[in-house]
């Protein structure tokens, strides 16, 4: 899918400043991407946060709630709303934990992990067509820069 003018390196004295920066256009990407899991999770009342802890959740049944704001990267007070949510729509419940009886456990209830399968498959549709304009080999790069911007790579 690429064109000639894709592999041509930007000259920097001849491009829009914007057009040379690799913050903003990461930036664009990422509100296009978020736009598309927005809407794809509209008809569920769940926005992209939501959805990203269901997931975390169905991988870590059992997390605790800190840990959890940790790995969303979300202030404790944005996750008690973001807990309440989820509660209020049956898909995840807040057990007190036995050693700290301030801290809580996290877990999907029944009806939180029979719904985030369809949900991964409605994000994982979105993903797709959101970078559609990029061939497999071409995604599976970007993949592995944005893993090296993010220092997943050694």
């Amino acid at each position: 899918m690429s064109s000639p003018d894709d592999a041509t390196p930007l000259d920097p004295a001849a491009t829009p400043w914007l057009d040379t920066a690799v913050g903003y256009a990461l930036r664009r990407a990422q509100m296009k991407m978020f736009q598309h899991l927005v809407d794809s999770l509209a008809e569920y009342d769940l926005r992209p946060a939501q959805f990203t802890a269901l997931v975390i959740l169905e991988q870590e049944p059992g997390l605790m709630q800190a840990d959890l704001a940790r790995r969303l990267a979300i202030e404790p007070p944005q996750l008690v709303l973001l807990l309440n949510k989820l509660e209020r729509q049956g898909l995840a419940e807040r057990v007190r934990g036995t050693q700290d009886r301030r801290a809580y456990a996290l877990h999907l209830t029944e009806q939180g992990r029979a719904l985030v399968g369809e949900l991964k498959e409605r994000a994982a549709a979105s993903d797709r067509a959101a970078s559609a304009p990029l061939d497999d080999a071409e995604r599976t790069e970007l993949l592995r820069l944005l893993r090296k911007l993010n220092g997943e790579l050694g």
